[in-house]
């Protein structure tokens, strides 16, 4: 008999997988907007990705046992969105894994101290980041679980840590109040990756048994978090770092080959070594706790798509599947950090707003399949939440075409 799930579980679970490799690129990303514009714009998408995570929540109550985005999409829009999303969701989460792949491995190495000159010692420091995560997925959800919640513990202990190191001596403040708003349009496919943590929606509904009140508070309370400690990190990192300038954020923006986090860290040491420190290990736990959540996510996705039982062998391969092309990446390009990020954001619109919306339409409209819980908001929510994932996506085609503003 598996051992019932608990809401603090589930909360931790989807705060560890948003607060991860999208988080540490925050700051220099939306630096030049301001602090208050991009408070505005943290409110917006992460109002919409609620509201898809929950329209994701509905669709998905209306199967029974453990189904995953293939069987959902198959069963509501066809075979043809099943090869599209296929084929997205697989480029959408190895994007993921592949940033949180390369920002660990370099996080790591400066950790340990351990200096990183040639293939060699970054097939052997990826390697050392990677395995024992890798060991956690393969055992399933109950260990991720308990791991998590230890990462979320040292995540929570290094950002008090900051806040108080923070409020403590006087710094001296560089904050951005209010830049220009024109710089947020080319951010929206980050954010939209920050507030997502669609990809375990149906691992959490059999992690919860699909206990609607239960999956209503986890969704809400573990959205919300993500939420908070964003604005609290990018205030501490807009007043100690300067946006402008040489070392300042928008310089990191066209100079972040390297992990942002490391630059981050770099600049904070003018503050004093405490604060380099603190920002170096909230660094690694906020990027490992969304790095297994992820995983597991992939897991549980090919595990759905690909008929693989989770026995031992199983989950040999399903391990394997997860975890290999990312390591590749790493090795074949390790600064590229940002890079992967950034091709995470328009099929995380496709993904994590526009899918949900449409199977949740067709379950409710069309198909009319039963299910014993409907989201708030009826047709209208739905369409504006449409309308938001496909703006997302024409912001990501302008950013490539070169027409929105980027700082520079």
């Amino acid at each position: 008999m598996k051992t019932k799930g608990s809401v603090l579980g589930g909360i931790l679970l989807i705060g560890g997988t948003c607060i991860g490799a999208g988080m540490l690129g925050l700051p220099v990303m939306t630096a030049a907007a301001g602090f208050f514009p991009t408070m505005g714009a943290f409110l917006f998408v992460w109002f919409f990705m609620t509201a898809s995570a929950f329209a994701y929540l509905e669709v998905s109550l209306r199967f029974k046992g453990e189904v995953n985005l293939i069987s959902i999409v198959a069963t509501t829009m066809g075979s043809g969105a099943k090869w599209f999303a296929w084929v997205t969701y697989v480029l959408f989460l190895y994007s993921l894994m592949a940033a949180y792949t390369a920002g660990g491995t370099t996080i790591f190495a400066n950790l340990i101290n351990v200096p990183i000159h040639g293939t060699q010692e970054s097939i052997g420091m990826a390697l050392l980041f990677m395995i024992p995560f890798a060991l956690v997925v393969f055992m399933g959800t109950w260990t991720v679980d308990i791991v998590n919640r230890l990462l979320m513990a040292g995540l929570i202990a290094t950002f008090v840590a900051l806040c108080a190191t923070f409020l403590g001596p006087s710094h001296t403040s560089h904050f951005n109040g209010f830049g220009e708003s024109k710089y947020l349009l080319f951010t929206f496919p980050l954010l939209v990756t920050s507030f997502g943590y669609h990809t375990i929606i149906p691992t959490l509904k059999s992690y919860l048994h699909e206990d609607i009140k239960k999956l209503r508070i986890v969704f809400m309370i573990g959205g919300l978090s993500p939420l908070v400690i964003y604005a609290i990190w990018e205030l501490i990192i807009l007043y100690l770092i300067p946006t402008w300038g040489d070392n300042g954020l928008v310089f990191m923006l066209h100079h972040a080959g390297a992990n942002p986090a490391d630059a981050m860290a770099q600049a904070l040491s003018v503050h004093g070594s405490s604060i380099h420190h603190v920002v170096a290990w909230f660094s690694y736990f906020a990027l490992t706790s969304s790095f297994i959540g992820v995983g597991l996510g992939i897991r549980d996705f090919f595990a759905d798509g690909l008929h693989i039982k989770k026995n031992v062998v199983g989950s040999c391969i399903l391990t394997a599947l997860t975890f290999a092309p990312p390591l590749i990446y790493t090795i074949v390009y390790p600064r590229g950090f940002l890079f992967a990020l950034k091709y995470a954001g328009v099929f995380a619109a496709i993904l994590l707003i526009i899918y949900p919306v449409l199977m949740a339409w067709r379950a409710r409209y069309v198909t009319k399949l039963e299910g014993k819980y409907k989201m708030w908001g009826g047709k209208m929510l739905l369409l504006l939440t449409l309308l938001f994932g496909l703006f997302v996506v024409f912001a990501d085609v302008l950013l490539r075409m070169g027409v929105l503003p980027i700082p520079v």
